[in-house]
C-alpha cells in the first residue's frame, strides 16, 4: 500500500488546548466523546504541539478533586509525529501501538493532520480478510460476576492495567460488558453533580451497586474462526473498540484494536523479534530500559529455536504502594508469535523484579506450549510408523 493511500484518510478534525490551562477547561470536553468517534484534543506548549489529552485522560480529571489546580500539560501524553514523507502502513500501525491513541499525529507543511483508528483499519480491511481471529486473540478474557460491585470491577481493572472488563453470568455466560467511562458517567459524574447541588445527580447510586446495573449489553461477539476484516466490520459498525470471542455463549478471547495492528506490525518485522512498551503513571529511565531490554534478549535467546519472530509487547503500570523506596509495579506481557500468542501478568516491588518475575511466568507458558507440541509430533509419528 502506498504513501498517496495514506495521505487520503488524513483529516484536520480536532481541537488544540494550551498546556498551561488547568484539567477543569478540559473535562467537558467528555460530553463530546462518543465511542470511537473521530475527535482529538492536541495540547500546545508556545507554538509547539507537545502532545494530546485522551479519553482515558479526560475521565481521571472528571475524578480529581483539585481540576481547577492541575495544569493539562502534567496530563499531556507525548506522542510521536509522523512527516508525510515517512508514512507507511507499518510506522502508522507503530505509531498507534506505541503511543496507545486512537489517532496519530502527521505533520503537513507547517500544520498538522490526524489518522484516526477507525480510518486506518477500513483502509488496511483487505490485508486482513486472509488472517483469523484465532491468529490475534489474547486467550486470556478477565472477568467479573455480574452480582459483583462496580468497585470490585474497578478494582480489577485496576489491576490488570485495563480499562474494560466482561461481566458473566453464574454459568460463566456473557452478560455484558463494563467500562471505565460507564462506571464514571452512570456513578462517580452523577454523584458530583449531586454534591454540587446538580438536582439530575442521581445520589443513590455508589461503587457498591452492582455491576448488572451500569453495564452495557448486548455484547458484540465473534468466533474464532471468522476472519479479521469481520471483526474490523463489527467494531466500526457498532462503534465499538474490542469484541469478545465466544464459544457458546462462553468467552475464550476478546480482540482490541491494538492486537489487530500488533499482528500487523509482527508480520512486517525483518527482525527475529521486536519489543514494544506502554507505561502509566511511571516513566522510565535508561537503567529500567536497558535492564528490560536484556531480560528479554535473554528470554528470546532461550527460545531462538522455537519461535521464527515475535513481538513483545508490555504494559508496565506503577501503583501507589512503595516498599522500602521501591513503588509496586504490575507488568502485563503479550508475546506474539507464529506458534501462539500468550499472555501473562505480575506484579512486584520495583520495575526490575516485576518484569523478570512476570518474564518467569511467560516462560513456564512457552516450555508448556514446547512440551505439548513435541507429544503431538511423537504422537504423529508413532502413528504414521504403526498404522500407516
Amino acid at each position: 500500500m502506498d504513501a498517496e493511500s495514506i495521505i487520503e484518510i488524513i483529516r484536520e478534525d480536532y481541537e488544540v488546548i494550551d498546556a498551561d490551562e488547568t484539567i477543569s477547561k478540559v473535562i467537558p470536553f467528555l460530553e463530546r466523546y462518543e465511542p470511537d468517534s473521530a475527535y482529538a484534543l492536541l495540547v500546545k506548549e508556545g507554538k509547539k504541539i507537545i502532545g494530546v489529552i485522551r479519553e482515558r485522560d479526560l475521565l481521571r480529571g472528571s475524578i480529581m478533586v483539585n481540576p481547577h489546580e492541575t495544569k493539562i500539560k502534567n496530563f499531556a501524553v507525548k506522542t510521536g509525529i509522523l512527516r508525510v514523507s515517512d508514512l507507511s502502513v507499518e510506522k502508522v500501525a507503530r505509531r498507534f501501538v506505541e503511543d496507545s491513541t486512537p489517532f496519530v499525529i502527521v505533520q503537513l507543511n507547517g500544520k498538522h493532520g490526524l489518522i484516526y483508528i477507525n480510518d486506518f483499519l477500513e483502509l488496511i480491511k483487505p490485508e486482513l480478510k486472509k488472517f483469523r481471529v484465532r491468529e490475534v486473540m489474547s486467550p486470556e478474557v478477565i472477568t467479573v460476576k455480574r452480582f459483583d460491585s462496580a468497585a470490585k470491577a474497578l478494582a480489577t481493572m485496576r489491576n490488570n492495567g485495563i480499562d474494560r472488563v466482561v461481566v458473566v453470568d453464574e454459568n460463566n455466560r456473557i452478560a455484558g460488558i463494563i467500562t471505565v467511562k460507564d462506571i464514571v458517567d452512570r456513578i462517580i459524574s452523577p454523584r458530583k453533580k449531586a454534591r454540587m447541588g446538580d438536582g439530575s445527580g442521581e445520589k443513590e447510586k455508589t461503587l457498591s451497586i452492582m455491576v448488572e446495573s451500569v453495564m452495557s449489553y448486548p455484547v458484540i461477539t465473534a468466533e474464532s474462526k471468522e476472519s479479521l476484516a469481520d471483526v474490523v466490520d463489527m467494531m466500526i459498525k457498532n462503534r465499538i473498540s474490542s469484541v469478545v470471542i465466544a464459544r457458546d455463549g462462553i468467552p475464550e478471547g476478546i480482540v482490541i484494536k491494538k492486537d489487530i495492528l500488533e499482528s500487523l506490525i509482527r508480520r512486517s518485522l525483518p527482525l527475529d523479534y521486536d519489543i514494544q512498551i506502554v507505561t502509566s503513571e511511571i516513566e522510565l529511565d535508561d537503567f529500567d530500559k536497558d535492564a528490560i531490554a536484556d531480560d528479554i534478549r535473554k528470554f528470546m535467546r532461550k527460545f531462538r529455536e522455537f519461535f521464527k519472530n515475535a513481538l513483545v509487547s508490555l504494559y508496565i503500570k506503577r501503583h501507589k504502594e512503595n516498599f522500602r523506596g521501591l513503588p509496586l509495579i504490575f507488568v502485563r506481557i503479550k508475546l506474539t508469535t507464529d506458534k501462539k500468542t500468550f499472555f501473562v501478568s505480575g506484579e512486584s516491588w520495583g520495575v526490575e523484579f516485576a518484569v523478570h518475575a512476570t518474564l518467569k511466568k511467560l516462560e513456564r507458558e512457552v516450555l508448556k506450549e514446547k512440551e505439548l507440541l513435541l507429544d503431538r509430533r511423537m504422537q504423529q509419528k508413532v502413528y504414521e510408523e504403526f498404522f500407516e
